[in-house]
């Protein structure tokens, strides 16, 4: 009984060390997201605003999008033509 019971502490054990590597893992793919989405927010030279302007541009460009698919379009190719012009 007592090797049973310490293959179940031990698969127990096994399956929360994996649980705790899946969230650490899932932490650092949002930091690197977050860290990227930053780096968007300077290369569109919005940095040198404060934090509520370049989210309520955020929030109109996706207003846009939502009712506008031209608009999609050419924030797509202006996104595009940035990335090219590095």
């Amino acid at each position: 009984m007592n090797a049973e019971l310490l293959k179940a502490k031990q698969k127990v054990n096994r399956e929360l060390l994996n649980l705790a590597k899946a969230k650490e893992k899932e932490r650092k793919l949002d930091a690197h997201n977050k860290i990227q989405l930053g780096g968007l927010v300077i290369k569109a030279g919005m940095d040198i605003h404060p934090k509520s302007v370049i989210l309520g541009a955020l929030i109109n460009a996706l207003e846009n999008i939502d009712t506008d698919s031209a608009a999609l379009t050419l924030y797509r190719a202006k996104g595009e033509r940035a990335f090219l012009n590095n």
